[in-house]
């Protein structure tokens, strides 16, 4: 069947008529491990959304580069500009979608505009590298002390050498106690006021609690160490040639890839491109974005989280995909998935592995009336008795939700309610499935065509 862009949720059991999202939203996927969310999930939202000019698309891309060895020659093909963010050079340093543009793209916006925002930006970078825990406000002077040397230092370089005002720049100039402190010295005479006060603020940290000034120079540097001198990303943005304002407001489908390796280790620089985006937007008005998170929860996402709400009048759509509910409330803590479900108007399951979670999802599935029967033998008479009587059972057990079909799913849309549906899969879906897509880079070639949903999308160039 043919459909317009929209985004591909799955198929119907009966006939497989398409299932596309009514309106732009926030979205949240939940899926355990094998269960097809990036061959289900990801790459036919990503393919049934490139038909529609009018959004910038931006993917977390974070597992080799999948998706974008996949996809960004069809994108192109079918009309879109496309830009990979590939420090590590995954995907080859010659490849010609790769852009160079700096992690701290927020800060330098700010810092052009004049607005007077740029405490704010410098804040919300920070936090990226230096997370907030829940419920730990004792410690806070810990983590509050190394961002006050990591703010002086963006400054400090945004002033004197813009250029170098990105994270490993940072690095550098933390890396050396004495550069550090000399600078310090120097803008407590000669910064302005915010300059001043933070250089006066290190210069007496220094002097009078030198243990503790230690430890904090230390923490800021742990918190950098993605960016020191050797890692591929030290060089980050010095040679920027693009900015995350820019990349919105020419809609281009963009990619942030890193290596699946070190997932865990680079969710800060995740961080930091997702953040600069959502700023942009934000700011800058560019229009409308979707922002589709693979493996959402390795990258500390909480000031995304909050702008949720937010982001959705200015036209951005964040699409979370992560292993279960679960793994949000441990890596963002209950308040923010909480806000991640009450924003997020359509939800999906590919596939329960926690009983905990099939049981809460059977629960708000509902009950349904059931008809029993029951026969009933006479032991003194060849005879027998039938009854036929009603009552309520679950729509769903949590013991059936926990046997899904591999290509089954449960879908929920806000105001709709629940289905249980088909997933559509990445070589169901034409005219992506004839030979458009290139082999996954960690799965192998292309499964054979099996057209199940044609797009209405029409390469460069065709009338």
């Amino acid at each position: 069947m043919s459909v317009p862009f929209g985004r591909l949720l799955g198929t119907s059991l009966k006939d497989n008529t398409p299932i596309v999202a009514p309106k732009p939203s926030h979205s949240l996927l939940m899926a355990s491990a094998g269960s097809w969310k990036t061959t289900a999930g990801a790459l036919p939202w990503l393919l049934s959304m490139i038909g529609d000019h009018n959004r910038a698309i931006v993917v977390n891309d974070c597992k080799n580069g999948e998706i974008a060895a996949q996809c960004a020659d069809a994108c192109n093909r079918f009309g879109r500009k496309v830009a990979i963010i590939d420090d590590f050079g995954v995907l080859g340093k010659d490849n010609p979608y790769r852009v160079s543009i700096t992690p701290f793209g927020g800060v330098i916006a700010a810092h052009k505009s004049g607005n007077g925002e740029l405490i704010f930006a410098t804040e919300t970078a920070n936090h990226a590298l230096i997370s907030e825990p829940a419920n730990d406000a004792r410690n806070q002077y810990w983590r509050d002390e190394p961002r006050t040397l990591q703010e002086f230092a963006e400054l400090a370089l945004l002033k004197r050498h813009p250029k170098l005002a990105v994270p490993g720049g940072v690095w550098a100039m933390l890396a050396n106690p004495d550069i550090l402190l000399s600078a310090a010295k120097v803008e407590k005479e000669e910064g302005d006021e915010v300059l001043s006060a933070l250089g006066a603020h290190i210069v007496d940290m220094a002097k009078n609690n030198k243990e503790h000034f230690g430890q904090h120079r230390g923490s800021a540097l742990k918190s950098l160490r993605i960016y020191s001198a050797g890692s591929p990303l030290h060089q980050a943005g010095v040679e920027a040639e693009i900015t995350h304002s820019q990349l919105l407001r020419e809609k281009y489908v963009v990619f942030i890839v890193g290596l699946q390796r070190h997932m865990a280790r680079l969710g800060a620089h995740y961080a930091l491109h997702l953040q600069s985006f959502v700023e942009a937007l934000l700011s800058d008005a560019q229009g409308q974005v979707d922002f589709i998170l693979d493996e959402a929860t390795n990258a500390p996402l909480k000031a995304l989280v909050s702008a949720l709400t937010t982001m959705r009048g200015f036209g951005g759509n964040c699409h979370f995909i992560v292993q279960s509910r679960s793994e949000i409330q441990r890596a963002y803590g209950e308040k923010e998935t909480a806000t991640i479900e009450e924003n997020a108007v359509i939800k999906q399951w590919f596939g329960f592995s926690s009983f905990e979670e099939a049981e809460r999802v059977s629960r708000a599935m509902g009950e349904a009336l059931v008809i029993n029967k029951s026969l009933g033998f006479n032991s003194g008479q060849l005879d027998y008795t039938g009854n036929i009587g009603t009552s309520k059972d679950r729509m769903f057990s949590a013991e059936r939700l926990m046997r899904l079909k591999p290509d089954e799913q449960i879908l929920h849309i806000k105001d709709v309610g629940f289905f249980h549906c088909r997933k559509i899969q990445q070589h169901q879906i034409a005219p992506f499935c004839h030979g458009e897509l290139a082999d996954n880079p960690l799965e192998g070639p292309q499964r054979p065509a099996d057209p199940r949903v044609t797009l209405d999308i029409k390469k460069r160039g065709s009338k």
